[in-house]
């Protein structure tokens, strides 16, 4: 009986050594940081930084992946230390590389998607852990926005407003906003029209303005309407139509300020009519 109870006691051992060997295992994290640009413009370079720290070993690879292609691989055991593995999506410069850092060259659209840095460590474990960042490369519209409808008519209460905000073409696509008088419209005159793609892969996309204008809509005889086009923090650039009602503006600047007296007086108030003068000239001879 107690051979069976030993028996049982050296299994329970036994698993729960199990056990914390599978959470050491899960806890081998040297990974820190994975910096990768989240935006960074077509045609620049770019790096991308992977700090770790290993512990009780050694460095056996540190590699880095485009998706599921690896790119990068630095062994500092290996001859060569460091391998490049080239394809038609990314380039790395191999003179501005280290353990912790490389760089890509003047990267296109091609080189948007997920980058993943792997940190292996060396005999006798071989652990392996993995951090990732997406990267989406920007293109930065060349042009403002641009606004298409009846923009040259002079609008008036009761006038129907139909305009077409049209961005340049970018990636991603440009965000677009109408403005009346300095004002975000109601999204009830908003029309959205669906993003075009040209072959390039560049997106364009449109937002439509319509609506009846009202006496509202004409501060001190002006309107304004604006379309603003924005990419995250990197892009803002604007279209705008703009008038000023004549007729509105004149009578505003031409009203009198309340409470001010105006004043109507003849120059006869201030200086002395002739027949007076031409009498105390001959009252003097006289005396």
């Amino acid at each position: 009986m107690a051979s069976k109870e030993g028996s049982t006691t050296a299994m329970c051992t036994s698993l729960v050594f199990l056990l914390i060997l599978q959470g050491a295992a899960s806890l081998f994290t040297p990974v820190k940081e994975v910096i990768v640009p989240p935006h960074p413009v077509r045609h620049s370079n770019v790096t991308l930084e992977c700090h770790y720290e290993i512990v009780n070993a050694e460095l056996y690879a540190l590699k880095w992946y485009h998706d599921e292609l690896e790119i990068y691989r630095y062994s500092p055991k290996e001859d060569p230390r460091i391998l490049i593995n080239p394809n038609d999506k990314v380039e790395v410069i191999e003179s501005e590389t280290s353990p912790e850092k490389i760089t890509l060259k003047e990267v296109d659209l091609t080189a948007a998607g997920t980058y993943t840095c792997e940190v292996n460590s060396d005999w006798p474990d071989f652990k392996s852990h993995t951090m990732s960042r997406n990267m989406t490369v920007v293109v930065i519209p060349e042009e403002q926005p641009n606004i298409e409808g009846e923009v040259n008519a002079h609008y008036a209460v009761g006038d129907m407003v139909n305009l077409k905000c049209i961005a340049a073409p970018s990636i991603p696509a440009a965000a677009l906003v109408w403005l009346i008088n300095d004002r975000e419209a109601d999204e009830e005159y908003l029309t959205h029209y669906e993003k075009q793609k040209y072959a390039d892969g560049l997106l364009v996309s449109s937002l439509g303005l319509s609506f009846q204008l009202e006496k509202k809509d004409f501060i001190n005889g002006e309107l304004k309407l604006k379309c603003t086009a924005t990419i995250a923090a990197l892009y803002r650039s604007s279209d705008e139509h703009s008038q000023q009602d004549t007729a509105i503006a004149t009578e505003v600047r031409e009203r009198p300020t309340e409470g001010s007296l105006v004043k109507t007086g003849s120059a006869s108030q201030n200086v002395l009519g002739l027949p007076v003068l031409a009498a105390l000239v001959l009252a003097n001879l006289l005396w």
